[in-house]
């Protein structure tokens, strides 16, 4: 039992991240498509702006959650769930559907789309992050890193949040171009967020590997 726990953690890293890239290319190429297809996209007028932001903002989604995942298996290792296998295809079906809806008339869906794809992507980390605490070998990691608690989920939580709250406006007001831009423009500021907190992650991974404790930083 204990040679297919050691096999499972050894071979399910590369799994995941094979699986996971292709998904991600299928998203990039559906962006792509989105993008020189679209008759809105070559439109002058602020419909069209608002359409690149939003193409612009899915793309840094999807660069983050490349990112993320490929800092956590770089990281740690784990004992692979049946839940962690379907995690890629999960994040691909709510990529997919974040590309549909980037077009105008959508942005209600497309936002209440957004915050989905956040929270799932950080609940699934988190979930990653539970086990391998229990796991001998990133003990150097999490001897320096407390277990988050709620109030450290809370500005992810809040996004999401602040998200759904923008879609609800929206769909009370109309598609006004003030609040649209807002709206996707907090996308993108949420976003990078997110990308310098995968940075911190990435730096004490990799970088200050070796040099002891790096302070009092949170799973997620």
């Amino acid at each position: 039992m204990d040679s297919i726990r050691l096999r499972a953690k050894a071979i399910f890293p590369s799994v995941m991240l094979t699986v996971l890239s292709m998904v991600q290319a299928l998203a990039l190429e559906l962006l792509w498509t989105r993008a020189v297809e679209s008759p809105v996209a070559w439109a002058m007028n602020w419909t069209a702006v608002i359409f690149w932001l939003q193409l612009v903002a899915v793309l840094l989604g999807l660069l983050q959650i490349w990112l993320f995942y490929i800092s956590i298996v770089i990281r740690l290792v784990w004992v692979p769930s049946i839940f962690d296998s379907v995690i890629p295809f999960g994040l691909g079906l709510v990529e997919f559907a974040l590309v549909e809806l980037t077009q105008p008339g959508m942005m209600v869906a497309w936002l209440c789309t957004v915050a989905l794809l956040g929270g799932s992507t950080i609940a699934s980390g988190q979930w990653i992050f539970l086990r391998a605490r229990r796991e001998a070998e990133n003990r150097e990691f999490f001897d320096a890193v407390s277990p988050a608690t709620r109030q450290d989920l809370v500005p992810v939580g809040g996004a999401s949040l602040i998200v759904f709250a923008l879609a609800i406006l929206i769909a009370i007001t109309g598609e006004q171009p003030a609040i649209t831009t807002a709206a996707v423009l907090g996308v993108i500021a949420s976003v990078a967020y997110q990308s310098n907190s995968t940075r911190d992650f990435w730096n004490r991974s990799v970088r200050e590997a070796g040099d002891g404790p790096v302070g009092a930083e949170r799973d997620v």
